[in-house]
């Protein structure tokens, strides 16, 4: 299972619409520019959801369960994302007053001026964060956790802010530590869905954010 999984995080940098990501390693030729984050999404869904899962049903040894795919203890999970949630609002708040995160959030700027598209991204992108938190928190720090143990949380983690690189410093250092956090939550409570509907809570409060500035 080992080999499935860095196999997975090998072919997901390695594909075209992983944009930027690993240009300054060489492993990408040049910046193939995003043309819609419709596509983008589509193709990350299938890297990071659905082609994992396929996986796991025809050669897996676990259920999904075992991936985090699961309810867990629901009330201590609960409560972790509210303090998740409750501790990363004085950040957002802080990122708002810096010029870089306003330059490159929100991800899609027709959110500023249209807000029924606005409604629609976060929904769409909430999909997104889904199966980004599948592969991270469940994919990957269950499937790494039972493998290397501590070691396999770093190197998901790693990953994980590697993906960040093109957007704000700041965040690509941050985010290292909130795989950590996240991925430590989700071991303790059997089950990734506490850290995705932290980071969709934390996502979308940010850019509502930077509309209701914008509009201010």
């Amino acid at each position: 299972m080992g080999t499935l999984v860095v196999g997975f995080l090998f072919a997901y940098y390695a594909q075209p619409y992983t944009v930027d990501s690993l240009r300054w390693l060489g492993v990408q030729g040049h910046a193939t520019r995003l043309r819609d984050y419709n596509e983008y999404i589509l193709v990350s869904s299938v890297a990071l959801l659905w082609l994992p899962i396929l996986v796991l049903a025809l050669l897996g040894k676990r259920d999904l369960a075992h991936y985090g795919l699961t309810r867990g203890e629901v009330k201590r999970g609960l409560l972790y994302a509210l303090g998740m949630y409750a501790a990363m609002l004085p950040l957002l708040y802080f990122a708002l007053q810096r010029p870089e995160f306003r330059a490159y959030y929100p991800l899609d700027k027709r959110t500023l001026t249209d807000p029924a598209y606005a409604v629609y991204f976060q929904l769409v992108y909430g999909y997104y964060l889904f199966c980004w938190e599948f592969f991270f928190r469940g994919f990957l720090t269950f499937g790494l956790y039972r493998w290397l143990g501590w070691w396999g949380i770093g190197l998901q983690a790693a990953a994980f802010a590697l993906l960040h690189y093109g957007k704000p410093t700041l965040e690509v250092i941050g985010s290292f530590f909130a795989a950590l956090v996240l991925s430590w939550v989700a071991l303790r409570v059997k089950s990734f869905l506490p850290c995705f509907w932290t980071h969709w809570a934390v996502h979308t409060t940010f850019e509502v954010a930077l509309i209701l500035q914008h509009h201010g």
